[in-house]
């Protein structure tokens, strides 16, 4: 079987190699990818489900999760209608329904969120939602809520655990190749100090970047504990200064910054070992700091060389120059620096203080803000739900927060409890920069409240 063929790490090589030319092919016909997808999932269904039935989720988790993370690429090949815009938010969704049919309801708190979010999809203080506002904003909370309902402290192996992100590795490749395709010559670009849609295949920057900079996490991840993602060390190494590059390119610093931050998170947590009364002691067989300084050091290569291509732009756009601080006519604020998120973010809360109980309803508070932010969607997903939930919103925020945390300090013992917390704060950050407009959030919460056997 295919899927078994790509479990095996010997052959890592041959299909990373396969997976840099979906990558092509797919800037040829989107119908490559389309083709690709449906045999996967429909020689593996009945199968993941099987073992699903077993109690045993890791097959079930490692199919679709490998079929969820070729979200980006779907939307930048243009694979609707045979693949819906908003796939991976259907997949998880249906992930959880699958998932607490057959393993049953395994957190309480899961089952929580699913309602927390629930009322408010019956009304709508705005008058002006429709459909999508209820997808975009309604599908992703779900299946975080879902997902957490079955999984939690469901065992899969280590190995298994590695499997799933080795997968998932390779469908941010297949993005990374698509984009760096895409791209036309770099002295055709006109680098300024806005968001580079021509590097990004003409989509979203910041999509692009999220799976970009998840990707150079990924390339880390797979140095750091020398599993060879793509068979290979050295090409390792050229993947993550691939991702990193093309994610510099893309002026959208959100998705890159959180993929270093993940970085700097595992490296801190694998240079100290957690004792039983949560106390830290270094490792005395631990090369994280040394690993870290290399990775880092590259990164700056690669960003001091990229800066040169864009003119010195890439350094002017992280130190949050624009167009209008250069010639003297705005000043560098908090908010002018998070490219006006904090402004969003504020109008939100005030939304929320407005209707406190209830919220202005589900995707309202879009259309609800002042003149100068109408229709411009939450990119902080916790001052959306507090919008447009209200204390409903607060509550869903609230375990949130709580769960992945919880259970990692009560997973004491696992030897991969790190990776999972890793995982939780790059699903959380993600949403402060990008909502959950991706996979990223949703998946890797789910993941993250696994228990991994020894």
């Amino acid at each position: 079987m295919v899927i078994e063929g790509m479990a095996s790490d010997r052959k890592n090589l041959f299909w990373t190699l396969a997976h840099i030319a979906l990558g092509v092919l797919c800037t040829l016909t989107p119908f490559v990818l389309i083709g690709w997808f449906y045999f996967i999932f429909f020689s593996n269904f009945w199968k993941s489900i099987s073992f699903l039935s077993d109690r045993k989720p890791a097959f079930f988790l490692l199919i679709f999760s490998y079929l969820i993370s070729f979200e980006v690429l779907d939307r930048m090949a243009k694979t609707s209608p045979f693949l819906p815009y908003e796939l991976s938010k259907y997949l998880l969704v249906f992930i959880g329904i699958i998932g607490i049919v057959y393993i049953g309801i395994r957190s309480k708190a899961g089952l929580w969120m699913v309602f927390l979010i629930t009322p408010a999809l019956f009304y709508d203080f705005s008058k002006q939602t429709d459909l999508s506002d209820i997808i975009n904003n309604y599908l992703g909370p779900l299946a975080i809520g879902l997902g957490i309902t079955f999984a939690n402290r469901l065992q899969i192996s280590k190995m298994m655990l590695d499997q799933i992100l080795k997968f998932i590795f390779w469908g941010c490749l297949s993005s990374l190749i698509f984009t760096y395709i895409k791209t036309p010559d770099f002295n055709d670009i006109e680098f300024n100090l806005k968001a580079q849609f021509s590097t990004t295949a003409g989509h979203s920057s910041n999509q692009v970047s999220t799976i970009l900079g998840l990707g150079m996490f990924l390339s880390f991840y797979s140095l750091f504990k020398k599993l060879k993602f793509s068979g290979n060390i050295i090409l390792d190494v050229l993947i993550l200064g691939g991702f990193s590059f093309q994610g510099l390119l893309s002026f959208s610093r959100g998705g890159m910054m959180v993929g270093v931050f993940g970085i700097i998170v595992l490296i801190f947590l694998q240079q100290f070992s957690s004792l039983s009364k949560g106390i830290y002691r270094r490792s005395k067989t631990n090369n994280s700091i040394l690993y870290g300084i290399i990775t880092l050091l590259i990164l700056y290569i690669i960003f001091n060389f990229a800066d040169g291509i864009t003119g010195g732009n890439l350094l002017l756009r992280y130190q949050g120059q624009t167009q209008g601080t250069m010639l003297g006519i705005k000043e560098i604020t908090t908010d002018h620096f998070l490219s006006g998120r904090l402004g969003i973010f504020e109008k939100d809360f005030a939304l929320f203080f407005k209707y406190p109980i209830t919220g202005v309803g589900l995707g309202a508070s879009q259309y609800l803000r002042d003149i100068n932010l109408d229709r411009i969607s939450a990119h902080v997903e916790l001052s959306r739900l507090f919008a447009d939930h209200g204390i409903f919103g607060a509550f869903y925020s609230i375990l949130l927060f709580l769960i992945p945390w919880n259970l990692w300090k009560s997973n004491r013992g696992s030897v991969s409890r790190d990776i999972l917390l890793v995982l939780a704060v790059i699903a959380l950050l993600t949403t402060f920069h990008a909502a959950i407009r991706t996979f990223v959030t949703p998946l890797f919460l789910i993941l993250a409240v696994l228990k991994i056997k020894n």
